[in-house]
């Protein structure tokens, strides 16, 4: 019996040596497998985009735009409206919209842009908007000018199989883009856009 105590002993003992010794111990066990290292995540380099024509697709739709493209004339109509109260300048994107293969209506909800420092600008036309129409005060003029930019050129329901520009508003100019993330129908759904 004193002899199965010191075997077991020094099995112990073996065991526990190499178990704290931190190296690794091969086995000879039939059927164990060896230990794969987790691999780590790539990470991505933000790189600037603020130049390229952008895309994105949403149930059928496509959608289209640049950043900085001033002679669209929705984009030159909002403009337009801006400057009449005096407000500074903002960042508008027109996005370019085909829903003729489209399976829901597109409405431009919102836009998320991250600069290549990492910023956040996310877009915002109907406090722009309203800040602008709080701007024109008591001139009836450019208020009812205003209504008209909010119903004819920012307001947007684009209809399966219809094509359309839409204006997605930023509370200042867009100068740098690395990602953008578009909700076309809604606040819930959200879709990557891709540069090229």
């Amino acid at each position: 019996m004193q002899k199965y105590i010191v075997v077991a002993a020094a099995l112990a003992m073996t065991l526990g040596l190499a178990a704290c010794s931190g190296g690794e111990v091969a086995s000879t066990q039939p059927g164990s497998a060896e230990v794969e290292p987790t691999p780590t995540a790539t990470k991505q380099t933000p790189v600037e985009n603020i130049d390229k024509t952008w895309t994105f697709e949403y149930q059928g739709a496509t959608g289209t735009f640049t950043f900085g493209d001033s002679t669209d004339p929705k984009v030159q109509a909002v403009d337009a409206a801006r400057a009449s109260v005096g407000a500074a300048p903002v960042g508008l994107v027109a996005v370019h919209v085909d829903n003729t293969n489209g399976t829901s209506a597109i409405n431009m909800y919102g836009m998320t842009i991250v600069t290549k420092d990492g910023q956040q600008l996310d877009s915002d036309q109907g406090d722009i908007i309203s800040a602008w129409m709080d701007a024109a005060g008591d001139d009836t003029e450019k208020y009812n000018a205003l209504v008209d930019v909010q119903n004819n050129d920012i307001a947007f329901d684009l209809q399966p199989g219809a094509k359309g520009t839409a204006v997605v508003a930023f509370e200042q100019p867009v100068t740098s883009a690395w990602r953008v993330t578009v909700m076309p129908a809604g606040g819930f759904d959200q879709v990557e856009a891709t540069a090229s």
